[in-house]
C-alpha cells in the first residue's frame, strides 16, 4: 500500500474538466463565492478528517467531515460537512477517501465559516483510497455500495475518471495516516461539556464560557483584542475591582492598576470600566479569527457572548488568573469561537422555553446583582448624608437605634380556644354576608388576615401628623402602600376596546427570565401602554421585536353592605341604602398589570387584533366578571356616533358655522381617548355618566384584593401633568392583584 504522504505527479494523459454540475470548495469558504448560504449544491472532496458519529437528542446521529478539493488544497482549512442520519446510514470512511456529495446545503452556522449539511434528499458516495486507480483509469471498481435511502445513478463515467484524476493529483500533505486518522477518531469520541462558570475556572485549563463583557474590548498593535468577561461569579484569583465612590458608572474609568500586564493605559481610559466590581471579571485574549470577529462584529460592553475552548492560566505577573483564545489545533484557521447572544431580541424560533438555561441564570444573576449594587450605593449615600448632618451638628453615631421587638406571649388553653371561636364566628358572618350579596362563585381570590374593606374608607384619605412651630398639624399624604380586601362590582373598563387590552413594547434583557416582573421599566411600560392602545393594526405595531403584556384598567364601585341578617328583607334594605347613600357607592380605577392579568385571566398577552381565538377567550371570561357591560357600552358608542352624525350634518347647513362644530366633535373624540383617573372617580361628570343606565348592568359582585401605592409623575407625561403642591409629584393609584377567573 503507498504511504497517503506521497504525492504522485500529474499524470502525462490530458487532465479531465471539472464536472460542469458540481461547486469548487473555493466558492464555498469564500464570502463572496457563488455557493451562498441556502443554495444546494455538488462537490468532491478528499478525506482529511473525521469525527465519529455521536448520538443527538433526536433519533438521527451526528457526524462531521472534513474535505478538500484541488481549488483550496494550498490551505490548511477545509469544508465541513454534516452529517445528520440514523446511525446505520452514516458513511463508512477512511483518511484520504474521495466523498462525492450530492445535493447538499450551504449553511453558515453562528460565526463560523460556511458549510454544508446534509438533508433528506443528500447522497454520500465514497470511493475507498486503497482501491483508486491510476488515471485516466475508471474509479468505478472503488465506489463503495450505496446506504439505504441513497441512489448513484447520476454518478457517470466522466465523474469516476475526475475521482481518480482528483486523487492522484491533490496535496495530501495534511491527510494523516491509517494510525494517526483511528486516533483522531477515538479522541473525537471523548466528547465533554467544558462548560464552567467563572467561579469554578483554574489554572492550566481550557473551559466553555458564557457571560457579559464589562467593558469595550481594545486591539493592540498586533492585532490581539483583549476582552473583560462576567458571569457574575466570583473567583478569588481575579483582579478586584474596587468601587471608587458615588458617582456615574458610565464616567467611571477602569483602576490604572488592575492587570499590570496591561501597557496600554490611553486604550483603558478610552473604554471605561462599567462592568461588576469585586473578582467578578477575568481578562480574555483573543487572537486571530477570534479577534477578527470581535473587531467587524462590534462587539462592546454589555454584550453577551459565548467563548468556546478558552485557555485559563496565570498571567504574567503570576498573581491572577486570565483567559486565551487561539485557533484550535487540528481545525479550520477560519474557525470562530465567538458566539454573540441577543437576549433582548432573539430568533423568532428561540422562544423563551428554548433559551440556554445557562444563559438565563446568568442573566438572572446580572439581574440580582444589579439590584444589590443599587441598594449599596443608596446605602452609602444615605451613610454619607447622614455622617454629614452629625457632624455638622457634633452628633454621635449611636443616635439611631433600633427598636426591639418585646417576645412573644405564649397563650394559654383558654385563650386559644376564644381566639378560635372569634375566627369561626367571623367565618360565619362573612358566609351570611356573601350569601346577602350574592358574590360571584366564578371569582375568586387570595386570603389575608384584612377584613373586608369598603370603597369609602379606601379612598379616604390618610392623615400624617406633625408639629410645625410647636403646633400640632395634620398633613394628607399623598398616598400610602396598603392592601385591602373588597367586594366590588364593575362598572366601566379601560380601554374601550377589547383590542386593546394587550399593548406592545420594545424587549429588555431580563424577559427571558421567567420570575421577570419588569418593575424597573415602570414608567416606559405607562408611557408604551397608552402610545399603542388606540394604535390602528398596521404592520409597525406588530413587529418581532416587540413583546405584549396586558395593561388595562376596571371602573370598579363598591358592592359590601354592613352585617346584617341574611333575610330577604335586609337584602332590600341594602339595594335601597346603597341607592340612597352617596358612600355606598363609592367608585376607583384599579388597574391590572400583565402579571395580575394572566392570573385573573389565565392567557398570556398576545397581540389581539391579529389573534381572533384569543380575543374571543378574553370576552369570555371577562364577560364572567363584567356580564352584559361590553354589550351596552358599545351600544352606546354607537348611539353616541349617530348623534355626533346627526348634529354635524345639522351644522354643514348653518352657513360659517361648520368650522367651528367640527372643532368640537373632534375635542369629543379627544376627550374619550383621555386616560382613565388615577384616583377616585367622585367626580361629578364622571357620575353623571356612569348613573345613566347603571340597572341596565347585569353583573354579579365579586371578592377581589387591592393595593395602594404611588406614581411620581412628571411634567413630560401626556395628559397628566406634574402635580404641584402637598402631593409633591406623586399621585394615589390603586391596583387589582390576587384575583383569579375560575374555568
Amino acid at each position: 500500500m503507498r504511504p497517503l504522504r506521497d504525492r504522485k505527479p500529474a499524470p502525462k494523459a490530458k487532465p479531465p474538466p471539472f464536472p460542469p454540475t458540481f461547486t469548487p470548495l473555493r466558492a464555498i469558504l469564500d464570502d463572496d463565492g457563488d455557493a451562498q448560504p441556502g443554495s444546494m449544491v455538488n462537490v468532491i472532496g478528499v478525506l482529511k478528517d473525521c469525527r465519529a458519529p455521536v448520538a443527538t437528542h433526536g433519533s438521527d446521529w451526528k457526524c462531521t467531515l472534513t474535505i478538500s478539493d484541488l481549488s483550496i488544497e494550498d490551505e490548511p482549512a477545509g469544508v465541513e460537512l454534516i452529517i445528520f442520519r440514523p446511525e446505520a446510514q452514516m458513511p463508512e470512511v477512511g483518511a484520504g477517501d474521495v466523498i462525492v456529495v450530492l445535493s447538499a446545503k450551504v449553511q453558515r452556522f453562528k460565526s463560523n465559516p460556511k458549510s454544508l449539511i446534509t438533508s433528506k434528499g443528500t447522497s454520500i458516495c465514497v470511493y475507498k483510497a486503497v482501491k483508486i486507480p491510476v488515471y485516466p483509469a475508471s474509479a468505478q471498481a472503488a465506489l463503495l455500495p450505496p446506504k439505504q435511502g441513497e441512489s448513484h445513478k447520476l454518478l457517470k463515467e466522466e465523474h469516476h475518471q475526475y475521482v481518480s484524476y482528483c486523487y492522484r493529483v491533490i496535496d495530501k500533505y495534511d491527510v494523516p495516516d491509517e494510525a494517526e486518522y483511528q486516533q483522531r477518531v477515538t479522541v473525537s469520541l471523548n466528547v465533554k461539556d467544558k462548560f464552567s462558570l467563572l467561579k469554578d475556572v483554574t489554572d492550566g485549563k481550557f473551559y466553555d464560557l458564557i457571560g457579559q463583557v464589562a467593558k469595550d474590548p481594545y486591539a493592540d498593535e498586533m492585532g490581539r483584542v483583549t476582552l473583560y468577561l462576567s458571569d457574575y461569579t466570583e473567583n478569588d484569583f481575579f483582579f478586584h475591582y474596587t468601587w471608587e465612590g458615588v458617582r456615574d458608572l458610565a464616567e467611571a474609568a477602569r483602576p490604572a492598576d488592575a492587570y499590570p500586564e496591561d501597557n496600554n493605559p490611553e486604550a483603558a481610559q478610552q473604554h471605561p470600566w462599567v462592568g461588576p466590581y469585586g473578582k467578578r471579571t477575568i481578562q480574555i485574549s483573543c487572537y486571530d479569527a477570534h479577534a477578527d470577529f470581535i473587531r467587524e462584529a462590534g462587539v462592546g460592553a454589555g454584550t453577551w457572548l459565548s467563548l468556546r475552548n478558552v485557555q485559563v492560566k496565570f498571567g504574567r505577573n503570576g498573581a491572577h488568573l486570565e483567559g486565551f483564545l487561539r485557533e484550535e489545533r487540528n481545525a479550520s484557521a477560519r474557525k470562530v469561537n465567538v458566539e454573540i447572544l441577543d437576549i433582548v431580541a432573539p430568533h423568532p424560533s428561540v422562544t423563551k422555553e428554548k433559551v440556554d438555561p445557562r444563559l438565563k441564570e446568568a442573566v438572572r444573576r446580572w439581574r440580582d446583582y444589579s439590584q444589590e449594587k443599587k441598594t449599596q450605593i443608596k446605602a452609602v449615600k444615605a451613610a454619607q448624608e447622614a455622617g454629614a448632618k452629625r457632624k455638622a451638628r457634633g452628633g454621635s453615631s449611636d443616635e439611631v437605634l433600633l427598636d426591639g421587638q418585646p417576645p412573644s406571649k405564649k397563650l394559654t388553653a383558654k385563650e386559644r380556644r376564644k381566639l378560635r371561636r372569634a375566627e369561626l364566628e367571623k367565618k360565619a358572618a362573612e358566609e351570611q354576608e356573601k350569601a346577602v350579596l350574592g358574590l360571584n362563585e366564578l371569582v375568586t381570590c387570595e386570603a389575608h388576615p384584612k377584613p373586608v374593606s369598603t370603597l369609602a374608607s379606601i379612598l379616604e384619605p390618610v392623615m400624617y401628623e406633625t408639629l410645625v412651630d410647636n403646633q400640632p398639624v395634620k398633613i394628607p399624604l399623598p398616598f400610602t402602600n396598603a392592601k385591602y380586601n373588597a367586594r366590588v362590582r364593575i362598572v366601566d373598563f379601560y380601554p374601550r376596546n377589547l383590542e386593546d387590552f394587550a399593548c406592545g413594547r420594545k424587549r429588555s434583557e431580563f424577559d427571558i427570565l421567567s420570575d421577570n416582573d419588569d418593575d424597573e421599566d415602570d414608567s416606559e411600560s405607562d408611557d408604551n401602554l397608552y402610545s399603542t392602545m388606540d394604535a390602528s393594526d398596521d404592520e409597525d405595531n406588530v413587529k418581532e421585536s416587540r413583546t405584549w403584556e396586558w395593561r388595562f384598567a376596571l371602573l370598579l364601585e363598591d358592592a359590601s353592605t354592613p352585617s346584617s341578617p341574611a333575610t330577604a328583607a335586609a337584602a332590600t334594605d341594602n339595594k335601597k341604602r346603597k341607592r340612597d347613600d352617596p358612600k355606598s357607592k363609592a367608585r376607583l380605577w384599579a388597574t391590572v398589570d400583565n402579571t395580575e392579568a394572566q392570573c385573573l385571566t389565565g392567557l398570556d398577552a398576545v397581540n389581539l387584533r391579529r389573534d381572533p381565538h384569543t380575543l374571543a377567550t378574553l370576552r369570555e371570561r371577562m364577560f364572567t366578571l363584567w356580564g352584559s357591560l361590553e354589550e351596552l357600552k358599545a351600544a352606546k358608542a354607537r348611539a353616541a356616533a349617530k348623534d355626533r352624525e346627526e348634529k354635524r350634518g345639522e351644522g354643514d347647513d348653518r352657513n360659517g358655522r361648520t368650522k367651528k362644530h367640527k372643532g368640537k366633535a373632534t375635542t369629543v373624540v379627544q376627550l374619550e381617548k383621555l386616560k382613565p383617573p388615577l384616583e377616585d372617580s367622585d367626580g361629578e361628570q364622571q357620575q353623571q355618566q356612569q348613573d345613566q343606565g347603571e340597572e341596565e348592568i347585569s353583573n354579579k359582585p365579586f371578592s377581589c384584593c387591592l393595593k395602594q401605592y404611588g406614581v411620581r409623575v412628571s411634567e413630560d407625561d401626556d395628559g397628566l401633568p406634574k402635580t404641584d403642591g402637598p402631593a409633591g409629584g406623586w399621585v394615589r393609584v390603586f391596583g387589582m392583584f390576587g384575583t383569579k377567573i375560575c374555568v
